[in-house]
């Protein structure tokens, strides 16, 4: 297993930021990543973007600790990279299988719509629902509730309490839904994932785990 790393300057709103740049070779297989710098953060962590492939966000360690701990995750990070890949896909799984991914079963359905207008009605439809549901059972109220395209995120509450939601939710197994909108108005009560946060979203949402492993075999983006 061998770790290679090239390094570049490159230039960002709040100044000089380095990124090192790389590939690591595991089994015989590479696999390129990125390191990004940020002396901010207090532990390095590596994250497997479903779009800019790998990211080692650094806390400013010198690059021989960084390699070292790349090379100690190597066969972590290509399980990982290659169960993103084989994640479901709406638009692949519509155009291999002629089949839509729907509250977590493949059914099928001719649609008259483009994907991304079928979703986001059904996704509206299912969420709003819910949303009725548990802000009466938890006492927590949205300010505004909005829908979007995402390729990362299910879901995000902002500041203000505005809950936003990827318009593809639809896909995800009904338990799944409700946990995650369980998580967007826990947040409208605790601003962080410290314990009482994860209290708040258990006391409604028991299996919330079991719940975060599913939802990992979706694709967010259509």
């Amino acid at each position: 297993m061998r770790v290679h790393l090239r390094v570049s300057l490159t230039k960002s709103k709040t100044g000089l930021v380095k990124e090192e740049k790389g590939y690591v070779v595991y089994a015989n297989r590479q696999l390129s990543y990125t390191i990004l710098t940020n002396k901010r953060l207090k532990n390095l962590y590596i994250e497997i973007h479903p779009t800019k492939g790998v990211l080692v966000k650094n806390p400013s360690f010198p690059l021989y600790k960084v390699q070292e701990i790349v090379n100690l995750k190597a066969k972590w990070i290509f399980e990982k990279s290659s169960q993103l890949q084989e994640r479901n896909s709406i638009q692949k799984i519509y155009e291999t299988e002629a089949k839509l991914l729907l509250f977590g079963e493949k059914i099928s359905l001719h649609v008259k719509v483009p994907l991304d207008k079928f979703y986001k009605e059904k996704t509206q439809e299912i969420v709003l629902q819910i949303i009725k549901e548990y802000s009466a059972k938890m006492q927590l109220y949205p300010i505004r509730v909005g829908f979007r395209k995402a390729k990362k995120r299910w879901g995000s509450c902002s500041g203000k309490d505005e809950l936003s939601f990827n318009t593809s939710i639809a896909q995800l197994p009904l338990m799944c839904i409700e946990y995650i909108v369980v998580h967007e108005l826990a947040h409208i009560k605790h601003k962080h994932h410290q314990q009482n946060f994860w209290k708040e979203v258990q006391k409604y949402i028991p299996d919330y785990k079991e719940c975060e492993k599913i939802i990992k075999d979706y694709s967010p983006a259509i």
